[in-house]
C-alpha cells in the first residue's frame, strides 16, 4: 500500500517538474519574442535613427571612408548610417584628399554627395617628372598645416585643417616625417582637449572630441575608452538636461551667445545635446546663436572689416562644422579681401577673332582693353588695330560677340568667349577716368556702353 503510494507521489512529481520545464521553456521564448518585438516596434516607430549617403566622385573608383572606416569604392550607396553628422573622406591614387562634414538626414531618401578631385601635380612646373614626389606642393602642404595648426583648426573646417594638410602630404609621399610628426601633434591636442574638457565637467566638449579623435585616428583605445567613460557620466546625469536649457535660455536673453567661456548659450545648448539628442528646443535655439552671430559677421562685412568678419565666419564654422555655406561665405570674403589688397588692374588681354570686312580677312589674336582705348594685335604682327577711348562711340556685348562703333560711324566686330571681362574693366575704367568733353563732341552724346 505505502509502495503504491510512493509510485504515485514520485509520477506527481514528475509531472509536475515536466510541466515547470515547459513553463520556462515558453517563457523564455515569450520574452525573445517580446524583445523581438519590441526591437521591430522601435524601428518602424524611429526610422529617423538611420538613413543613407549616395557618394560619386570625379573621377570614379575613389576609396570612400567614413568616420575612420574605409566602407566602399564610389560610386556607391552607404546605408543604415546613423542619423547626425558624419566625416566623409574619399582618396583617389594621383589625386589631392578631399573630406566633407555631412549631416546625415531622417528617412529613406539618401543624402547625395559628391566630390570633384584635384590632382595631385596640377599647375606644377612641367620639370616635375612623373616618378618624383611633387616637392613644392609638399612643402606647401607642410607650411598650410603648421599655419592651421597655429589657427586651432586641428581637424576643421573640411579641406583645410591641419591633419588634411598632413594627410595630403602623406598620400603624395607616405614616408614624410614632418606630416607623420603633425599627425601625432593633431592627436595629442585632441586628447589634451578632451580630457581638460572631462575634468571640468565640459561633457558635451569631451564627447565631441572623443568622438573626433576615433574618427581620425580609429584605432585609438583611449578615444574609445574617454567615449565610454563619458556616456557613463552622461547617463548618470540625464536629468541636467533641463537645467542647462534653462541656463542657455538665460545666456541667449542677456545676448552671450559664444562668450564667455563656459557661460554662454552656445556652450549650455551642447550639455543639452549631450545629455539629450535631437532636443528640439535646444536645436532651435542652436540656430538661433547660428544666426544671431552670422548678422555680426555681416555687420563687420557692412563696415568694410573683412579681417574680422572672416575670423567670426571661420569661428561660426568650426562650431557649426555641418553648415557648409559658411565655408562658402568665408570663401566669398577671401576673395573680397584679396582684390582689396591686389594692386588695381588698368589692362587686359583677351583672346579674340577680328570679323573679316572687305579690306580684312578674318584674324585671330588679341584684343587689349584699357583706359586709353582698345588695341587688338594679331600674331607676328600681320594686323594690329588701335582706338583711342575718345574715338569710341559705343561697346555693345552680345552672347560672345563685341561690336565697337566709333565716332565717324565705323563699326568693328570681334568675337572670344571671354570679352566680357575686358568690357567690364572697360567700364570701371570709363568711370574712373571720365573723359574730358571737347567742344566739338559736346552736342553729341555716344550711346552708353552694353553687355548683353
Amino acid at each position: 500500500m505505502a509502495t503504491t503510494y510512493l509510485t504515485q507521489k514520485q509520477a506527481g512529481f514528475a509531472l509536475q517538474g515536466n510541466i515547470a520545464r515547459w513553463a520556462a521553456v515558453i517563457l523564455g521564448f515569450c520574452l525573445v519574442m517580446a524583445l523581438i518585438s519590441a526591437g521591430v516596434l522601435l524601428l518602424i516607430r524611429y526610422p529617423h535613427a538611420l538613413g543613407k549617403l549616395d557618394v560619386v566622385t570625379a573621377p570614379s573608383g575613389a576609396e570612400v571612408w567614413l568616420d575612420g572606416r574605409h566602407v566602399c569604392t564610389s560610386p556607391c550607396t552607404i546605408e543604415r548610417v546613423g542619423a547626425g553628422l558624419h566625416t566623409l573622406r574619399v582618396i583617389h591614387e594621383g589625386y589631392l584628399l578631399a573630406e566633407r562634414e555631412v549631416l546625415v538626414e531622417a528617412g529613406e531618401q539618401p543624402e547625395a554627395v559628391s566630390f570633384v578631385l584635384q590632382p595631385i601635380k596640377a599647375d606644377l612646373p612641367a620639370a616635375f617628372a612623373s616618378h618624383e614626389a611633387p616637392t613644392e606642393r609638399i612643402a606647401e602642404f607642410l607650411q598650410r598645416a603648421a599655419e592651421a595648426f597655429q589657427r586651432g583648426d586641428w581637424v576643421t573646417p573640411a579641406n583645410d585643417n591641419a591633419l588634411y594638410y598632413a594627410d595630403a602630404v602623406l598620400l603624395i609621399q607616405p614616408d614624410n616625417e614632418p606630416a607623420q610628426a603633425m599627425r601625432a601633434k593633431v592627436r595629442q591636442a585632441l586628447m589634451r582637449q578632451a580630457e581638460l574638457a572631462a575634468s571640468r565637467g565640459d561633457l558635451a566638449t569631451a564627447q565631441t572630441t572623443y568622438h573626433l579623435l576615433l574618427n581620425r585616428f580609429p584605432t585609438d583605445e583611449r578615444s574609445q575608452a574617454g567615449i565610454t567613460r563619458i556616456a557613463e557620466l552622461i547617463e548618470a546625469n540625464r536629468g541636467q538636461a533641463a537645467r542647462f536649457l534653462a541656463l542657455a535660455e538665460a545666456a541667449f536673453a542677456a545676448g552671450r551667445y559664444l562668450d564667455p567661456p563656459h557661460n554662454n548659450a552656445y556652450f549650455y545648448l551642447s550639455q543639452v545635446l549631450a545629455h539629450e539628442q535631437g532636443h528640439p528646443q535646444a536645436q532651435a535655439l542652436r540656430a538661433e546663436v547660428r544666426q544671431r552671430i552670422q548678422a555680426e559677421a555681416e555687420a563687420h562685412v557692412a563696415k568694410g572689416d573683412l579681417k574680422l568678419a572672416i575670423a567670426t565666419y571661420r569661428r561660426l564654422a568650426s562650431l557649426f562644422p555641418e553648415d557648409r555655406r559658411l565655408l562658402y561665405r568665408i570663401g566669398q570674403l577671401e576673395q573680397q579681401q584679396l582684390t582689396r589688397q591686389s594692386p588695381p588692374v588698368s589692362a587686359v588681354s583677351i583672346p579674340a577673332t577680328r570679323q573679316a570686312s572687305r579690306q580684312h580677312p578674318e584674324l585671330t589674336g588679341t584684343l587689349r582693353f584699357s583706359a586709353t582705348g582698345l588695341v587688338f594685335a594679331a600674331p607676328r604682327g600681320t594686323e594690329s588695330l588701335s582706338l583711342a577711348a575718345e574715338d569710341i562711340a559705343s561697346l555693345r556685348l552680345v552672347r560672345h560677340q563685341l561690336v565697337v562703333t566709333t565716332t565717324d560711324g565705323t563699326v568693328y566686330r570681334f568675337t572670344g568667349r571671354e570679352l566680357k571681362h575686358g568690357v567690364a574693366l572697360w567700364q570701371r575704367l570709363r568711370l574712373a577716368h571720365p573723359l574730358t568733353s571737347s567742344p566739338k563732341r559736346e552736342s553729341s552724346t555716344p550711346p552708353p556702353h552694353q553687355l548683353e
